[in-house]
């Protein structure tokens, strides 16, 4: 097709001029050709996983399943999950009128689900979240549900998060099959609330829900008491989890070494499985491929600079869930620690300077979780300190940093015990390299 001749070319340039090219090619072909996605032949298996956060990840884990059971993979893993972005890696994939995979998966923006199955029509879609997350964009999480759902028909299997009853609302909607995974109760879920509850009544019949326990927010074990809405039909559940290990066990039989403990990154290793299983996957394989995959160090690091142990977490701005597991994470190391927050800019797809989502996050964890200092940081360092200090941290203990200039002399000097440094993505590059950066003789 012409349309992939002038994808292809615009790609094969950019490249040249080390430029990404993951939108521009898309964009033009579209314009050119607004029906060239609906003119190609598909693979059988088109995964789509969306949501507020972790899609990125989710559909790494995946396509490195599928890769290891020798199938070949388009998709956009680069992280540019809107129409555009999604062309791009169709058109390198393409040869003729056909996408050369044995599989598409592709990461969609919550918001343009409902676009992209216009011309593309996936067998799966998973679901991994929603959240409060970019209120100015996405309002309210109902929005995004309703948004998501638009994109869905009877003929799409849904994929989860049984432990979430917003997500669980998609059972009173959606006419085809869903299969739920979850993480059952264990040593480390709470009996109560520990930080903000983003759903509290029932979507059904607005009884207030029950819960037995909690992992964090809304996510855990829920029933209504007054009708049939609850967690149940778990086909895919984390049964024992071993932080000290870095150990998970799925459905009691299956044990995976996990690279990364956060909350979240069991979720996104089980949305993973779920999937994988789902298309008859050797749970050999799978396990193999979950264990060998690499966290992208810009979402996680850890490092040590003269002698103090750095721990990187990116932490989507505008999203109190990202912030709060980070917070847990950091919470969970009883040593002496210094926390580090701060984004270079709130977002890049508009201009609002909104930041009351500083205080839909658990701040208040840090209070009994042995802190020595807490570095404020950024064009918003005296907003995020006056959250910190309204949430009981002594104003003492609070350092203003408005650029990151001195931060490694700051953090040597003036503070003790490891290092949690939770930034947006903009913050992490600029501070690691501060940290890492030789010092002139």
């Amino acid at each position: 097709m012409l349309g992939t001749f002038v994808g292809k070319t615009i790609y094969k340039t950019l490249r040249l001029f080390r430029r990404s090219g993951s939108n521009l090619p898309g964009a033009v072909v579209l314009k050119l050709f607004p029906k060239y996605l609906t003119k190609i032949k598909y693979p059988e298996n088109i995964i789509m996983v969306t949501g507020s956060s972790g899609k990125g990840s989710t559909t790494k884990l995946i396509t490195e399943v599928l890769e290891k059971n020798n199938m070949t993979v388009c998709t956009n893993v680069e992280g540019s999950n809107l129409l555009n972005g999604i062309t791009t890696a169709i058109i390198r994939s393409v040869k003729g009128k056909k996408l050369n995979k044995d599989a598409l998966v592709l990461e969609v923006d919550e918001r343009f689900i409902k676009i992209i199955t216009k011309y593309i029509k996936p067998k799966y879609v998973l679901v991994n979240n929603i959240t409060r997350d970019q209120p100015p964009r996405q309002g309210t999480f109902d929005i995004v549900f309703n948004e998501i759902l638009k994109g869905l028909n009877k003929d799409i299997h849904l994929v989860v998060n049984g432990d979430d009853p917003i997500l669980r609302k998609f059972s009173l909607f959606h006419k085809g099959n869903i299969t739920y995974y979850g993480i059952s109760k264990t040593k480390y879920s709470y009996d109560l609330m520990q930080d903000i509850k983003d759903y509290e009544y029932c979507p059904k019949c607005k009884t207030k829900l029950h819960y037995d326990y909690y992992h964090y927010g809304s996510i855990g074990s829920y029933e209504c008491p007054k009708c049939s809405f609850k967690r149940d039909n778990i086909k895919y559940e984390i049964t024992k989890v071993d932080y000290s290990k870095n150990i998970i066990t799925i459905n009691d039989e299956y044990k995976i070494n996990i690279n990364n403990n956060i909350l979240f990154n069991l979720y996104n290793t089980l949305a993973a499985y779920s999937i994988s299983d789902i298309l008859k996957i050797d749970s050999k394989i799978i396990i193999n491929a979950l264990e060998e995959s690499k966290i992208n160090n810009k979402i996680f690091d850890e490092f040590t600079v003269n002698k103090k142990n750095y721990t990187m977490l990116n932490c989507k701005a505008e999203n109190n869930t990202t912030y709060n597991l980070n917070l847990i994470y950091a919470a969970m190391d009883k040593e002496k620690k210094t926390i580090v927050l701060g984004h270079k800019e709130i977002s890049r797809r508009y201009k609002h300077f909104d930041l009351s989502w500083l205080y839909d996050i658990n701040f208040e964890l840090l209070k009994e979780a042995n802190v020595d200092k807490v570095i404020s940081t950024g064009p918003d360092a005296y907003d995020i300190a006056t959250r910190i200090k309204y949430a009981g941290i002594d104003e003492k203990d609070i350092i203003i940093l408005e650029k990151l200039d001195n931060i490694k002399e700051v953090i040597e000097k003036e503070t003790k015990g490891n290092v949690y440094a939770i930034l947006n993505f903009d913050y992490i590059e600029p501070f690691k390299n501060k940290i890492k950066e030789v010092e002139k003789k």
